[in-house]
């Protein structure tokens, strides 16, 4: 009874906190608390490219939106590569492994264990993601959620069966001592790929970018923070060539103002081990 008042207040506590978040002004995120591989891995492409990074939490099914209006420069979080987004923005080659898994109750284990038992199931995930694509396209029935941990949190307070939430994810919370350790994958769903995203016709911030990365490979960067997150196994070598001197001024714009401001902005949700408060 305890663990079932303790599961729905933290659903109260995160829905509030979503609000909250995303009611008003949305603030930058503190450069000092906030760790996970691509926060690290921005802030080295920062340094990298002599200009500092800023991580502001959005709506994640606002990210198109957030771009085009200028609110932010980027959006580095875990972003599964998907057609209908390369027609909205330009984005990196792929980066990282991922898939989409099913998580569900320990409890229900014997219910929930593959393709076909899940299929009548009632699944949440997080809006404007892969994983509602990829419900939505299978015909699951359920609701979205603010965040992929939301989502988690519906399925612990039981309101729904099953969240479709990153393999990442789900792997970091359910081997931790969390309050998601009732938590586990039931099923496992087929692999994708992450990327960084920037307003469409930036190429000039998508070669710095790349470029950056690229070198950081190079000389080991990107093997030492995959090792510190336990994500060797997901990192994907980008092939890249240069681009910068072929630029127009026009597709060098977007990068030039970065530089002028002296700093580029991520847009991003909460959620180990991609971003996540120490």
């Amino acid at each position: 009874m305890k663990k079932k008042i303790i599961v729905t207040l933290l659903l109260c506590i995160i829905t509030l906190t979503s609000v909250f978040a995303f009611a008003g002004c949305q603030k930058y995120l503190d450069n000092d608390t906030l760790i996970g591989y691509d926060v690290d891995l921005a802030k080295a492409v920062a340094k990298e490219l002599g200009v500092e990074v800023k991580f502001k939490e959005i709506d994640w099914n606002n990210k198109i939106v957030e771009l085009k209006a200028g609110n932010i420069d980027l959006t580095w979080n875990g972003m599964t590569i998907l057609d209908d987004l390369k027609s909205e923005m330009e984005i990196t080659q792929p980066y990282m492994l991922n898939k989409q898994v099913g998580v569900i109750n320990k409890s229900n284990a014997d219910k929930f264990y593959s393709l076909e038992t899940i299929k009548n199931a009632n699944f949440t995930y997080e809006n404007g993601s892969a994983a509602e694509t990829f419900a939505k396209s299978n015909n699951y029935k359920g609701s979205g959620a603010k965040s992929q941990m939301l989502a988690m949190t519906k399925v612990l307070a039981g309101s729904s069966d099953i969240a479709i939430v990153d393999l990442l994810l789900a792997n970091f919370y359910s081997s931790s001592d969390s309050s998601f350790s009732d938590l586990m994958i039931a099923v496992e769903f087929s692999e994708e790929t992450y990327g960084i995203g920037m307003r469409k016709g930036d190429l000039g911030t998508l070669d710095k970018i790349c470029t950056a990365i690229m070198k950081l490979q190079e000389d080991g960067t990107v093997d030492e923070i995959a090792k510190r997150y336990g994500l060797e196994n997901q990192i994907i070598k980008m092939d890249y060539t240069p681009q910068w001197e072929n630029l127009t001024d026009e597709q060098k714009a977007g990068w030039n103002k970065i530089e002028e401001k002296g700093y580029f902005v991520i847009g991003c949700t909460i959620f180990a081990p991609i971003a996540y408060e120490k």
